[in-house]
């Protein structure tokens, strides 16, 4: 046991070390095609000069005592970049399995400490700003946010902020929500979709999670910013994403493509929302009741508001949590369903009782009361959480004491001190995955949440985060995609592919494309 929670031997650094490194590295210009290598001969001068400082590094480099097991930390910078590109998800699996429930993961020149499991979690989610800082492990949003939003402000302007997005996104703007939403869907599938056909499923509940989104934040007028069906917003904010990957975490701003394309998006993106804001100042004494119009009329504590360019990068900002998260969610949660025949089964006779209770309307109140298609849409949450991963950075040494169980059923334990400096992470899509948390983890079973398995331990259950920093947006998130659900079961018959794997060229984690569904007009609505 202690062999398995110690750190790697030291004796095992020499030379053939940096020899693998290497092959690692000559790997790494056909594995991410992002990553700038122009030509052999540079390809060669950089691996040279690189095994070179490798050699130093392994002779000057002089580990902390009593930090956490460190992996990668024989290959200088670059570390395990090629495995965690490949599978974030199994590199940390793997660590967690063989290291216990605290490790460290060298990484492009950082040490990542990673805390797995309900126990190690709970020094992350309850942490004073003092100690570990969000806005300092997320600076490399600030080019989809924007300036002077959120984490490019001061910590107390930025909790500032965050409460004015709660105040917008409070219950009695959520039942206004609901009927927009259902109407917003029905309208879509009616227009796009027709009679009968086959779909990209993932691409289709991106463009309507934009459309309803859009039309909660900013209203009606938003409609004609948006493009047919809403797809220039949502092949702006998928430019979004895909400049959100692996490589912009360490550098955010260097010169590719991709990212690139990602600043040009924002600056379109920021446009299309200052002219609905400059529209709306025009016209003063015009009522909007939606959430931009909570936000322009919030004020800080000194008595100043949000200026437009402020303004606009909340509401960037608000879309792109909210948006990329749902739609990946709702295909998780029809993949997950329409593969367990018993569970839709379940959901869609609950749909009719609920139906029947409300008159056949959709509202806030027929959608709470959709418990079963909740307990889906949390479970596939729980499976496939889009962010994989959520990041502090350390500011102070902080400690923690690890304990594991013997074979004879004795505990032992290990202090250790996280360094200052460190990005201290948490895993949603390991930590949710312990068998030793939750019974048949790899296995979709909404009923665990009917039995209460998640109530168990606290910070079991991280999808939307935790502590002070929890999303203020989950009810929303959760309630849009019940809603769509709803119109989606009572109008068709839906035939899913397999299960695909998750897709990890993003930071943001959805379904391998494509998804493809075939789907048929019901004769009468359910």
């Amino acid at each position: 046991k202690e062999a398995k929670r110690g750190s790697p031997r030291r004796e095992e650094r020499n030379i053939t070390v940096y020899l693998s490194f290497f092959v690692q590295v000559s790997f790494l210009s056909s594995f991410y095609p992002f990553l700038p290598f122009p030509s052999p001969i540079m390809i060669t001068s950089v691996l040279l000069a690189v095994l070179v400082i490798g050699i130093l590094y392994l002779f000057t480099q002089k580990p902390q005592p009593g930090t956490p097991p460190k992996i990668g930390a024989l290959i200088p910078f670059f570390g395990c970049i090629v495995q965690f590109g490949k599978n974030p998800l199994q590199l940390i699996r793997d660590c967690y399995a063989k290291y216990g429930d605290i490790f460290t993961i060298k990484i492009l020149g950082k040490d990542m400490t990673f805390m797995v499991g309900p126990e190690a979690q709970a020094v992350f989610f309850n942490a004073q700003d003092s100690e570990l800082s969000a806005r300092e492990a997320y600076k490399f949003m600030i080019p989809v946010f924007g300036p002077g939003v959120v984490y490019d402000s001061p910590t107390e302007v930025m909790y500032e902020q965050l409460r004015f997005i709660r105040s917008s996104l409070a219950l009695s703007q959520l039942k206004k929500s609901i009927p927009i939403i259902a109407s917003e869907a029905r309208k879509y599938f009616e227009e796009k979709w027709g009679e009968s056909g086959e779909c990209e499923m993932l691409d289709e509940l991106n463009n309507l999670t934009i459309l309803t989104a859009s039309r909660c934040l900013m209203g009606e007028a938003m409609r004609k910013h948006l493009g047919q069906d809403g797809k220039r917003i949502a092949d702006l904010y998928h430019e979004l994403e895909v400049g959100i990957n692996p490589i912009s975490f360490f550098f955010p701003n260097l010169p590719l493509p991709g990212m690139k394309r990602r600043d040009k998006a924002r600056a379109q993106i920021g446009e299309i929302f200052e002219a609905v804001i400059k529209e709306r100042r025009a016209n003063p004494g015009v009522a909007h009741d939606d959430i931009m119009g909570t936000l322009m009329e919030s004020e800080y504590k000194d008595g100043t508001q949000l200026n437009d360019t402020q303004l606009a990068g909340m509401m960037v900002a608000l879309l792109f949590a909210g948006q990329h998260t749902s739609s990946i969610t709702a295909t998780w949660t029809g993949l997950l369903m329409n593969n367990n025949k018993s569970v839709l089964q379940e959901v869609i006779s609950e749909h009719k009782q609920v139906k029947e209770q409300f008159n056949g309307e959709i509202t806030f109140d027929s959608i709470k009361a959709s418990n079963k298609l909740e307990n889906c849409v949390r479970e596939a949450l729980r499976m496939y959480p889009p962010l994989i991963i959520l990041m502090r950075k350390v500011l102070k040494d902080m400690h923690y004491t690890s304990t594991t169980k013997n074979q004879d059923g004795t505990t032992a334990t290990v202090d250790y001190m996280i360094p200052a400096g460190h990005i201290m992470a948490v895993s949603p899509g390991a930590s949710m995955t312990l068998d030793d948390v939750f019974s048949h983890s790899k296995t979709f079973d909404p009923a665990r949440w009917e039995r209460g398995e998640q109530d168990k331990a606290k910070f079991s259950i991280i999808s939307f985060g935790g502590g002070r920093h929890g999303c203020p947006g989950e009810n929303f998130g959760i309630f849009q995609i019940k809603t769509i659900w709803t119109v989606l079961l009572e109008t068709y018959e839906l035939d899913f592919g397999t299960v695909p794997p998750p897709d990890y060229t993003s930071l943001v984690a959805g379904p391998k494309p494509p998804v493809l569904v075939k789907y048929r007009k019901r004769t009468s609505p359910l």
